[in-house]
């Protein structure tokens, strides 16, 4: 038995050898469908077991090996499973033969590749998956190799440059730290890991906004379901914006994770000093000028001389929104609130959702130094409509609303204004636990301001009664007392 497991074991790793091509022409099941259908028949039966034993090494059959094999290299046509089965069968013997790893993983590439072949067009979906495939098979490589790191991010590049929007976080992650691999050891200037941190980051970003949009769709769906009484209609939604709400918190935890990866190389000075030297080789690159916004805006670096002369440029070379974002940071860094809300309010026409988003926002602290609060609200609520899932608006809401109680004279009216803040902290929480932290603090402060239990009496209401807050604010709120 020993004799026979070696003797397949080598075959295994011969088989990117003598993969038989098979004609376009052909059935799917090769040119001896009947061997073809008899050895899927064999490996499947012998696959599913090993499946139930939780792919343990004691449970795995040479036979099934075998069997696996000969449907590969003679009707790889035949199903997409002999693929993601075959990665299973890789990775089992990558696991355990260390001396011959690197054998396997060029087996589990050559596998990859295969697949991609014959399989270029999901089954399923009808759609191209191509790119998904090689950004597996780069992830696949740095997982189990990261001393092969050279080759996933080769991988894993062209896979971004076929449809970024196919990559799953995992392979977004690998591509990242392929990169800072690469220039670690010197196989690629530093300005490489600004450059593909931009580039994820816009696939990640573009990614919560289409399911941001998704969500928008799905809420209304439900809420048509909801007056129309369809009951079993309302259950389907929840499952669906369940399980939207999920990736987008996927996608959240991929931009943190790149966040995180790219903060040693993100230092204002590092990357003025990459930057500028850039600039100063490729002064008109508009590419290069959008960039060094972005980033330095991200960052916080936007008092850098950099970061004006970059949106200078910008707005001379190819006035857009994205220009005019980036001169709106510079005069709101300068307090020159008018001027600022004038850019901010160009960049809001662009088509990106991130940087739509944060035009919005910052829009709306212009109109809130400038003492318009009301108007401030609605920006807010305008930012809030382009990424619902971000519960950062609904906070600076809650500090417009605490901001204006001196507008409010009473003992009640003066402190409304803190429960209907603390309601819109309880919502930022709600829909985005990222700010959790965030919002906690603010509720802590403001119900700190809440009336006494005293004051709420002898003004003839009681808790948890209704109340509207008037003036400006306009909302109906909870009567709560100060614990």
């Amino acid at each position: 038995m020993k004799t026979k497991r070696i003797v397949l074991i080598a075959a295994m790793i011969g088989m990117a050898m003598s993969v038989k091509a098979q004609e376009a022409t052909e059935s799917k099941y090769g040119a001896d469908s009947v061997a073809c259908v008899t050895n899927l028949s064999t490996y499947r039966e012998y696959f599913k077991q090993w499946e139930a034993a939780k792919y343990a090494p004691e449970s795995i059959s040479m036979e099934m090996v075998a069997a696996w094999r000969e449907v590969f290299l003679n009707c790889p046509r035949s199903s997409q499973y002999v693929y993601t089965n075959g990665e299973k069968i890789m990775e089992y013997f990558i696991r355990t033969n260390p001396a011959q790893k690197d054998a396997y993983i060029d087996t589990l590439c050559m596998l990859m590749d295969s697949r991609a072949r014959y399989f270029s067009i999901d089954p399923k979906t009808g759609a191209s998956q191509v790119a998904s495939i090689m950004g597996r098979k780069g992830l696949l490589i740095y997982t189990y190799n990261k001393n092969r790191y050279e080759e996933a991010y080769n991988v894993l590049r062209d896979a971004v440059a076929l449809d970024a929007s196919q990559l799953q976080g995992a392979y977004i992650d690998a591509y990242f730290k392929a990169t800072i691999d690469m220039v670690n050891n010197e196989k690629a200037e530093k300005m490489t890991i600004i450059n593909v941190y931009q580039e994820l980051s816009e696939v990640v970003d573009n990614n919560i906004s289409a399911l941001a949009e998704t969500e928008a769709q799905l809420v209304q769906a439900k809420e048509d379901a909801e007056a129309a009484g369809d009951a079993d209609a309302v259950a389907g939604f929840d499952k669906q914006l369940e399980k939207n709400e999920k990736t987008i918190n996927i996608n959240k935890g991929v931009k943190s994770n790149l966040d995180n990866l790219f903060q040693p190389y993100a230092s204002c000075e590092d990357l003025i000093k990459v930057f500028a030297a850039k600039m100063a080789e490729t002064p008109d690159d508009v590419t290069l000028l959008k960039r060094i916004t972005t980033i330095l805006d991200k960052k916080d670096c936007t008092d850098s001389k950099l970061f004006l002369d970059a949106a200078v440029k910008l707005n001379e070379l190819e006035p857009s929104p994205e220009a005019s974002y980036s001169l709106g940071i510079k005069f709101f860094k300068d307090r020159k609130w008018s001027d600022a809300a004038t850019f901010f309010d160009q960049a809001t026409k662009t088509d990106n959702n991130d940087r739509k988003y944060r035009a919005y926002r910052n829009l709306g602290m212009c109109y809130q130094n400038m003492g318009s609060l009301s108007r401030a609200r609605d920006i807010f609520r305008r930012a809030a409509q382009v990424d619902p899932t971000n519960g950062e608006p609904y906070l600076l809401i809650a500090m417009l609303y605490a901001e204006s109680a001196k507008q409010f004279s009473g003992d009640i009216d003066s402190k409304a204004v803190y429960w209907a803040a603390v309601d819109k902290c309880q919502k930022a929480k709600a829909i985005d636990p990222s700010c959790s932290e965030r919002a906690n603090a603010l509720i802590r402060a403001y119900t700190a301001a809440f009336p006494s239990m005293e004051t709420i009496f002898f003004n003839d209401y009681s808790e948890g009664q209704s109340y509207n807050v008037g003036g400006w604010i306009g909302e109906t709120t909870t009567i709560r007392a100060k614990k």
